[in-house]
């Protein structure tokens, strides 16, 4: 059992209510689930977070009540349990003497949406990125179970690399470190274990396949565990056996391409220049066209979330915010490269998370 802070719902519904003042926004409804388990520590699969002038309530059935009750014991939030047709009732009343609803329009379906205007009879508003962008800036809890993640990955990849000159197949290799997270700890993947070997390496999200791991070549491994809800995410890349020159120099610029961009994490650092930095390195090895993807994320309860690391973002990186940079060097047909760890960014820079060794050779 891992010993984890306790996390202050209190301290978010307060935040959020600070948000909608600043908005002008009057009540507030979400239906999604991360943002239910952020605001209210809730984790049932149906569940809607109503926040009123003066009162906050769960409103979920009757399969749920239980563990709702128990969930947001302490949070200073109110619990009712009814069908759909119940909590729809119930949301009308509290908007008796209201005019306006608003939606988190990026995590509703227009449908929802709609459903939710006809029955209430108020005014239905959206509102992009307002729990999203509260997200962004990780508290101390949040961080303990973002490293705890990271450190059963790290863990995991310790115990199995060993194997990996031993000609597995891709798929025998992910299911291994799969089974070691679990073992470690992990309640869940952060997403589908990355095993790519040879020049299926070439393809970033490629899935592991029946293909062996053979002497020379490069292998991609991208993976991450989740620990209380909160993920990790971590690629190493590793050459089996001896090789030659052009492989060896090829995770040579990818991980100093990554080494740089995170010298550069640090607060009030535009996202986009993190991205810059990692990918000038590539072009001057002549390697930037084959740098096909954006240099990093947020991660937290989302495996991909706010702030957006590539060359179009707008974001500036905060103190305590959990990014990832991954750059990455893809040739068709030969194979491809990718080094990423997970940072905190810290007062005066950034902190692995992730920490298992870059030596490319197995």
């Amino acid at each position: 059992m891992i010993d984890l802070p306790e996390i202050n719902h209190n301290s978010r519904l307060n935040d959020l209510r600070q948000a909608m003042s600043d908005r002008s926004i009057e009540n507030f409804l979400t239906i999604d689930g991360v943002s239910l388990r952020w605001l209210s520590g809730f984790t049932g699969s149906a569940g809607k977070l109503l926040v009123a002038a003066s009162s906050n309530h769960l409103l979920t059935d009757g399969r749920y009540a239980d563990q709702a009750a128990r969930q947001i014991s302490g949070t200073g939030i109110e619990l009712f349990v009814g069908d759909g047709k119940q909590q729809t009732e119930f949301i009308a009343t509290q908007m008796r003497s209201s005019k306006t609803l608003t939606l988190e329009a990026d995590r509703i379906s227009w449908g929802a949406a709609e459903e939710l205007k006809e029955q209430v009879g108020a005014e239905v508003q959206p509102s992009n990125g307002l729990i999203s962008d509260l997200r962004r800036v990780k508290d101390p809890a949040e961080v303990a179970r973002i490293e705890a993640a990271a450190s059963i990955a790290d863990k995991a990849l310790a115990q199995l690399l060993p194997n990996l000159g031993g000609q597995p197949t891709e798929l025998e290799f992910a299911r291994a470190l799969d089974t070691a997270m679990f073992d470690l700890g992990a309640e869940a993947l952060s997403f589908e274990t990355i095993c790519a070997s040879g020049p299926n390496a070439a393809a970033p999200h490629a899935r592991p396949s029946s293909r062996v791991i053979k002497a020379r070549d490069l292998v991609v491994l991208d993976f991450g565990a989740v620990i209380d809800g909160y993920h990790s995410d971590m690629t190493r890349t590793y050459i089996v056996g001896d090789t030659d020159q052009s492989s060896w120099d090829l995770v040579n610029s990818v991980t100093e391409a990554q080494e740089r961009g995170c010298e550069m994490v640090r607060p009030g650092v535009k996202a986009c220049e993190v991205d810059d930095t990692c990918r000038s390195h590539l072009s001057n090895r002549g390697l930037g066209e084959y740098f096909v993807h954006g240099t990093g994320h947020g991660v937290g309860l989302e495996i991909h979330e706010a702030p957006w690391i590539n060359g179009k973002s707008s974001d500036v990186l905060e103190e305590a915010q959990v990014v990832t940079v991954e750059p990455g060097v893809y040739l068709p047909g030969v194979g491809g490269v990718r080094v990423e760890d997970t940072v905190l960014i810290t007062s005066s820079g950034f902190r692995r998370l992730t920490s298992a060794p870059k030596d490319s050779i197995v």
